[in-house]
C-alpha cells in the first residue's frame, strides 16, 4: 500500500504522483547522507577504505531487504534500538569518567562556551535560530508521521488501530531522551577535547569515532561498531522497502495492471536492487564532494523535497473546502517558488569564486533554507484552500 494513495482519491493524480516523487527525492538524498556517515565513521575506527565501506554495506542491505522483506526490517528496528541506546550509554558515562571535573566541569566549561543553549532566540529567519529549527521540526514531524511512507508502512503491520496509534506515540515520546542522549555526547566531547586537544587532521564527523578508537576497551569498541552497523542497515533497509512499496504502488501497477503477485513481487525486488545501487552511488558522490555540514545539507534537501507535502495533507484531513483544483493550482504556485527560492540562493563554484545559480539581486531569498519548505507549505494550504 502507498500512502499516496489518499492523496489521489482526495485531490487527484497530480497530488499523488508530485508527493511519491517529493518523497523518491527525500529517501535517495537521506541515504546517501547515511552511508556517507557511516563510511566516515567505520573508515577512522578501523582504516578501510570509505567507498570499500559503502558498497559492503549497501550490498548487505539489498540482501537483508531481498530475503526479508519489512518482517527483517521491523526486528532489525528492535534490535538497534536497544544497541544504539547502550552504546550511546556507554560512551557517555567513559566520557564523563574522563573529563577532569566529571559531569559539574562538562556542564560548567560548555556553558561558558554557549554549549548548552539551543541557539540564538531571536526572531530572525535569515539565520539558523531556535525559532526556525521550531518550526521546521514541527512542520517536519508532521511530514515524517502522517505521509511519510517508511512510518506508514510500520504503521500498516500493527495488529489494530490503536496498537498503531501506541506504537507511534511511544516512538515520539523516545527520540526525546534518545536525541537528547547523543546531543550531550556532542557537548561532552566538545568539554573533553577542551583539556585534551585533538591530533591534527581530525575533522568534526570524525572526533566521535577517533574518541572511540583511542579511549575505549577494545570489546567495547566491537559493540559499537556492532551498533553503528547495525542502526544504519536498519534505517536503510526500511528506506528501501518504502521505495520498493511506492514503485509498486504508484507506477508499476499504473503501467501494468491487473497482474499476478508474483510479478509484483519480482519487481519490487528489482526496485530494492536498483534503488540500492542509486543510494550507494549517491553516498559515493558524497565522499567526493565532501564531508562539511552534511548534516545541514540534509536538513535543507528535507526542506526542499518536502515542499507543500504536509500542505497537501492537511488540506485533506481538516478542509471540506479544498478541491482538486484548488491544490493543483497550489502545487503549481509551490514549485515555482521553491525553485526561485533555491535557485536565488544557492551558489555554486569552486573556492572562492561562488555564484548564484540565479541572481535577482535584493529580491533573491535571503531566508534561511529550512524556512523553504515552511513556506511550501503554508502556500499549499494558502492557494489550496482559496
Amino acid at each position: 500500500l502507498s500512502t499516496y494513495e489518499y492523496f489521489e482519491k482526495r485531490f487527484g493524480s497530480l497530488a499523488r504522483y508530485y508527493s511519491s516523487i517529493a518523497f523518491v527525492l527525500r529517501q535517495f538524498s537521506g541515504m546517501g547522507t547515511v552511508f556517507y556517515l557511516l563510511a566516515v565513521a567505520l573508515s577512522s575506527m578501523t582504516g578501510f577504505n570509505t567507498f570499500l565501506i559503502i558498497i559492503v554495506v549497501g550490498l548487505i542491505i539489498i540482501a537483508v531487504n531481498l530475503m526479508g522483506g519489512i518482517e527483517a526490517v521491523i526486528w532489525l528496528d528492535v534490535f538497534q534500538g536497544f544497541m544504539l541506546f547502550a552504546s550511546g550509554i556507554l560512551c557517555l558515562g567513559v566520557i564523563i569518567y574522563s573529563v577532569d571535573g566529571g559531569l559539574p566541569a562538562i556542564w560548567d566549561i560548555a556553558s561558558a562556551n554557549g554549549r548548552t543553549g539551543f541557539g540564538p532566540y531571536d526572531i530572525d529567519f535569515t539565520r539558523l535560530t531556535f525559532i526556525v529549527m521550531a518550526i521546521n521540526g514541527m512542520f517536519y514531524a508532521i511530514q515524517k508521521y502522517g505521509t511519510d511512507q517508511t512510518v506508514i508502512q510500520r504503521y500498516l503491520t500493527a495488529r489494530s488501530d490503536k496498537a498503531a496509534i501506541r506504537a507511534s506515540l511511544l516512538g515520539i515520546l523516545l527520540t526525546v531522551p534518545v536525541w537528547s542522549l547523543f546531543m550531550f555526547i556532542g557537548t561532552a566531547l566538545f568539554v573533553y577535547y577542551q583539556q585534551q586537544p585533538l591530533p591534527e587532521g581530525v575533522g568534526p564527523n570524525s572526533v566521535f569515532p577517533y574518541f572511540i578508537m583511542s579511549q575505549l576497551p577494545v570489546g567495547v569498541v566491537g559493540f559499537i561498531l556492532a551498533a553503528m552497523i547495525s542502526a544504519a542497515i536498519c534505517s536503510l533497509s526500511a528506506d528501501l522497502n518504502s521505495l520498493a512499496a511506492v514503485g509498486i504502488e504508484d507506477y508499476y501497477k499504473k503501467i501494468r495492471p491487473n497482474k499476478v503477485d508474483n510479478e509484483y513481487l519480482i519487481a519490487s525486488r528489482w526496485m530494492v536492487a536498483i534503488s540500492g545501487i542509486i543510494s550507494i552511488m549517491i553516498g559515493a558522490i558524497y565522499i567526493n564532494v565532501g564531508g562539511e555540514g552534511v548534516l545541514g545539507i540534509i536538513f535543507t534537501l528535507y526542506a526542499i523535497f518536502s515542499g507543500g507535502i504536509v500542505g497537501i495533507f492537511l488540506l485533506g484531513v481538516f478542509s471540506a473546502r479544498a478541491n482538486r483544483q484548488g491544490v493543483n493550482i497550489a502545487i503549481v504556485v509551490c514549485i515555482i517558488f521553491t525553485s526561485y527560492a533555491f535557485l536565488t540562493s544557492t551558489e555554486i563554484g569552486l573556492g572562492e569564486e561562488k555564484a548564484l545559480l540565479l541572481d535577482f539581486g535584493p529580491y533573491n531569498f535571503t531566508h534561511n533554507k529550512l524556512m523553504l519548505g515552511v513556506y511550501s507549505h503554508l502556500i499549499v494550504i494558502g492557494v489550496g484552500y482559496v
